[in-house]
């Protein structure tokens, strides 16, 4: 058992419980995670073969003896994880108060309670916020970026900035309009009626290769979920079934039958720190979106490296954390993504 009643002990935090509380929801616990190829035990660099598909060996019979085919080449695809730090300070009582507040809620006794509990909820609120900067790194950091909260390592909007498709609000000949946009001006918010534009521009311009996988899906930032959801709803084409999204909501966007993966969190991210993310030069500029499919994208770490370490300063009066793992990602083939940030990725 455990107690409150003194502020300088708290469970020992082996690397197991680290793996459970907070690494395994990282990589494995989110929704989006689940459409990307996690490799949970690279080794520093590796690289992965990527061979190419075989086509037009099966021809007439012949008696005489055949030319072997060379068509199938091979290339490969580098992920490079670097090791990332979180470290984190809480004042004692301020910690154990969050730690009862969540105890209650799980019905379990203040004064008392297990010390697996004290131990899974101090993990949890440290990974709540481990997870928050995870998320914004692996979305939108570039490392030519100098700044530590976006420019540690290449993520996957950088790995897709060299995709088969990748538009922005000057391309010409891609969206389903002569005049492209409608009428979208730089350095402002992004006009009503182009969220659905986006969408058909990457799809239509998206590689045939792209378009043959299952599994395929949309990620989106929130203004173009929110005017393509608007767009359905004042089209006269769809009166009735906008009534019913109107009066019930849509619990999965789709687009073509592909599910639309809202983050919300770009548009937060891009308002505040718009001078250190690649293809966005205005906090209004907060539209991007990447069509791609299961699997295409690797993400990888290594859940035996991963390190916590936890102490009690009685200089601060303060508990002190630190958490490292492993992260890196690449997109496997070029064809299998097509990409839209408002400005042209450098």
């Amino acid at each position: 058992m455990a107690t409150f009643n003194d502020l300088t002990s708290l469970p020992d935090v082996e690397q197991y419980d680290l793996n459970r509380y907070i690494i395994s929801p990282l990589f494995l616990g989110q929704e989006f995670m689940s459409y990307m190829d996690v490799m949970p035990n690279i080794k520093g660099k590796t690289v992965i073969d990527r061979f190419a598909s075989l086509t037009k060996t099966t021809k007439q019979f012949d008696q005489a003896a055949f030319s072997g085919h060379t068509g199938g080449g091979s290339s490969t695809i580098t992920v490079d994880p670097i090791r990332m730090e979180s470290e984190i300070e809480f004042y004692a009582n301020t910690l154990f108060n969050k730690i009862k507040g969540q105890a209650l809620r799980s019905n379990f006794n203040y004064d008392n309670p297990e010390g697996t509990v004290v131990k899974q909820v101090l993990l949890e609120l440290i990974g709540q916020g481990i997870q928050n900067d995870f998320n914004r790194q692996l979305w939108l950091s570039d490392a030519s970026q100098a700044t530590e909260d976006y420019g540690a390592y290449n993520g996957i909007f950088e790995a897709c900035k060299n995709a088969h498709c990748a538009i922005n609000e000057t391309s010409t000949g891609v969206y389903p309009t002569a005049t492209g946009l409608l009428t979208q001006t730089s350095n402002a918010a992004m006009t009503t009626g182009n969220g659905e534009k986006i969408l058909a521009a990457l799809y239509n311009n998206a590689h045939p290769t792209l378009l043959e996988q299952p599994d395929l899906v949309f990620f989106v930032s929130g203004n173009i979920a929110d005017d393509y959801f608007q767009e359905v709803l004042s089209s006269t084409g769809y009166a009735a079934g906008g009534y019913q999204t109107l009066v019930n909501g849509m619990p999965v966007m789709k687009y073509r039958g592909i599910p639309l993966i809202v983050r919300r969190d770009w548009d937060s991210s891009i308002a505040s720190d718009f001078a250190s993310i690649n293809g966005c030069s205005d906090a209004d500029e907060k539209d991007r979106a990447i069509l791609t499919c299961k699997g295409a994208i690797i993400v990888g770490t290594d859940f035996e490296s991963n390190m916590i370490e936890q102490w009690y300063s009685q200089d601060a009066k303060a508990y002190r954390f630190r958490t490292s793992y492993m992260v890196g990602c690449a997109l496997s083939d070029n064809k299998l993504a097509a990409v839209y940030t408002r400005d042209a990725m450098s």
